[in-house]
């Protein structure tokens, strides 16, 4: 078993690339592996839809966590905003 150097995973010995950070083990950062940057267009869209922000953080957190990180902050933001309406329409 090899362990990659970045993120500590298990890979085989043959392995070339990290099967849970895409680090190269011979050289470069795989760049098939998405960026890390913060996505506006998923902001927008985990602040419309909520429940994809939280499936977003939770899927992508060990691959991209600042972008993961972002749409699950906007995500919480959205769900407490709609519940701060939804509770002042009842009163």
């Amino acid at each position: 078993m090899k362990y990659c150097q970045e993120c500590g995973g298990i890979n085989h010995n043959e392995a070339r690339i990290c099967r849970r950070c895409g680090c190269n083990f011979y050289g470069e950062r795989n760049r098939s592996y998405e960026d890390n940057d913060i996505s506006a267009g998923l902001c927008v869209l985990s602040f419309l839809i909520p429940l994809f922000g939280f499936i977003y953080w939770a899927v992508k957190t060990n691959y991209a966590p600042t972008r993961a990180k972002a749409c699950g902050i906007t995500a919480m933001i959205s769900f407490i905003f709609g519940l701060l309406i939804n509770i002042g329409l009842l009163w």
